[in-house]
């Protein structure tokens, strides 16, 4: 299969797996006040998805030995009965939390194992710019998933945005059925049998640990900023004397969303011409000072606030074609299903951390209610990303690179 019709395939795959995955964070207010949540229990019920992401990720690691194609519908269905049952049955957040870890096993299954599905399908020149694109389409499809959950419950019920996901996901399914070819993997060069979740090799390598880290630090502040950018927004909304809307918080989060693809694609671009590694660290450096004052310019004027806002989304995102592109070109030969599962890792982990990091330092900061809350809450997701900043650059210079 040549590379764009390949790429389109993929990128539009993708989108459909993933209309769902910004629906709690568009309703996270709605959520707390139906089922009386703290700060700290609907960070978990943000979370819980992606305890499942953790605990399935080594399932990625089997692209390593078969085709990443029949992952990839494994992950489907899964993300159909998890958004399905969460629309229909889910009243509470137990057992809210108990249909998000499957669409949390759903998502391990879906994302990161279409890197690997691209990379067995495209020459070894292709692979990072491939893998940089794939990621950086997933700014524009999660995008609309903040609107679309809203407009959903608005219309309907809260109940039938968690449907529409369903649906979505069915159509991926079929679509990668039938149009995605099959391929083999990668043969591991001679010598001797490594197991597919011994990292070992990729943790001893200063490059792909420096690589490691920052993944997991970058998703922290990610999907950190993501879950609660709604509430974040109709609190803010408050704050300059406007009527809160959900509608309009849940759009401009996906306006703020969709903005990354461009920002994301630009800095793998930047990375596959002066350093994926060099990119990244830019990139993420200038998104950590962003994010420190953000929270605090609820408390300044309103369009410093609004500046602050648009400069930190624009390099929230666009480190993560550069880290992810950077990762698949370093890969060892023969290894690039573990790689690819090690990355998966470090989108679980910070996935898992980031909404209940910020939640929790809001809870104990003075609530959803105190401003100067939220500018601690944004101050920790910042202080996580200077650490994959430094981890970054000592893994370049100790592998001789920088």
């Amino acid at each position: 299969m040549a590379l764009r019709p390949l790429l389109l395939l993929m990128c539009v795959y993708l989108g459909l797996t993933l209309t769902g995955l910004h629906a709690m964070g568009a309703l996270l207010p709605h959520f707390i006040t139906i089922w009386s949540l703290s700060e700290t229990e609907a960070g978990m019920l943000t979370s819980a998805m992606f305890v499942a992401y953790i605990g399935t990720v080594p399932l990625i690691a089997l692209s390593e030995k078969i085709d990443a194609k029949p992952i990839l519908l494994v992950g489907v269905i899964c993300n159909i009965v998890g958004y399905s049952g969460f629309g229909l049955l889910a009243d509470g957040l137990w057992s809210g939390m108990a249909y998000r870890v499957l669409q949390g096993i759903g998502f391990a299954l879906t994302y990161m194992p279409g890197v690997k599905a691209i990379s067995d399908r495209v020459d070894a020149s292709q692979r990072g710019r491939s893998a940089s694109i794939y990621v950086s389409s997933f700014a524009t499809t999660t995008s609309f998933s903040f609107v679309l959950a809203i407009l959903i419950a608005d219309a309907w019920t809260w109940r039938a945005a968690f449907l529409l996901p369903a649906i979505t996901n069915a159509i991926a399914f079929v679509l990668i059925l039938l149009a995605l070819p099959a391929a083999k993997p990668e043969a591991a060069p001679d010598g001797p049998r490594r197991a597919v979740l011994d990292f070992r090799d990729e943790l001893r390598d200063p490059e792909m640990r420096g690589y490691f880290i920052a993944a997991t630090m970058h998703t922290v502040e990610l999907l950190g900023v993501r879950a609660w950018s709604v509430a974040f927004f109709v609190f803010a909304a408050g704050v300059y004397g406007f009527e809160p809307s959900l509608f309009i918080a849940a759009c401009l989060a996906g306006f703020l969303t969709f903005i990354g693809m461009p920002t994301s694609m630009a800095g793998g671009e930047y990375g596959h011409t002066r350093g994926f590694a060099y990119a990244s660290g830019i990139a993420m450096a200038c998104s950590a000072i962003a994010c420190a004052a953000v929270g605090f310019s609820v408390m300044g004027p309103l369009l410093l606030f609004a500046a602050l806002v648009l400069i930190h989304n624009c390099f929230v995102l666009a480190d993560s074609g550069a880290l992810n592109g950077g990762a698949a070109a370093a890969a060892l030969p023969g290894r690039r299903g573990a790689a690819i599962t090690l990355m998966a890792f470090a989108n679980a982990i910070g996935s898992f951390i980031g909404p209940l990091l910020f939640g929790f330092v809001l809870d104990i900061s003075g609530g959803r209610q105190d401003p100067y809350a939220w500018g601690l809450a944004f101050m920790s997701l910042s202080l996580c990303v200077i650490i994959g900043v430094a981890a970054l650059n000592s893994g370049m210079r100790h592998s001789g690179k920088r």
